[in-house]
This record gives structure tokens, C-alpha cells and sequence, in this order.
């Protein structure tokens, strides 16, 4: 896949069925992007999102890049606390194509 170099995907199960997922991909050789993610509302409040991004930045670190970046919302306070609490700090904004407003996080590793 050309525009998502060494794309990695962590899913989480509930005997066979996806119930999480985390998904990132090379920015280049030094920074990963942390770009999609998600827990199945029934299961939300249980620490999965958590346990995704620690196998992610366990992912990230194993494959030597030196820091991880991600895009949110601040609609989306919990995955923005989440980020801040996993020692991410924010370095930017910027508003997207369809007016919304985004915050850019990284974590040097």
C-alpha cells in the first residue's frame, strides 16, 4: 500500500469477534502515525483502547522509530485524554477540509 507505508494493524477479540481496533503507519523512517482506532461501544470503559496503544507503541518502539504522532478532535475528549496520559504532547492544530478543527499529538520515544 503506497500512501501507508508498513501499515500495522492491532485488533482486539471477544472469542472471535473484533471488538477494538488500533491502525498506523510509517510517516517515514523516524515517525510512525498513529492513525485510526476504535472499541465496539459495549466494551468501551474496560481498558481496551489503552491495552491497543501500549501493543502499538510496543510495535512502534520494536521497529526503532524514534516518536509516534496522531490527529484528533477535542469531541473526542476521552481519546484526547487518553493520548495526553500516554505522555503525548500536543505540537499543533489545524482545520481540515470540512471546517473542523484538529489537534496534532506526538510522543518521542
Amino acid at each position: 500500500m503506497a500512501e501507508k507505508p508498513k501499515l500495522h494493524i492491532d485488533l482486539a477479540l471477544d472469542d472471535e469477534r473484533v471488538i477494538g481496533y488500533k491502525i498506523g503507519y510509517a510517516l517515514n523512517r523516524e515517525q510512525f502515525y498513529s492513525w485510526l482506532g476504535g472499541v465496539d461501544e459495549r466494551y468501551q470503559h474496560q481498558g481496551i483502547a489503552r491495552e491497543l496503544m501500549e501493543r502499538q507503541h510496543e510495535y512502534i518502539s520494536q521497529e526503532s522509530y524514534n516518536a509516534v504522532r496522531t490527529h484528533t478532535k477535542n469531541k473526542w475528549r476521552s481519546m484526547l485524554m487518553l493520548n495526553i496520559q500516554y505522555g503525548f504532547d500536543i505540537i499543533g492544530t489545524y482545520t481540515d477540509d470540512t471546517g473542523e478543527a484538529k489537534i496534532i499529538l506526538e510522543k518521542k520515544l
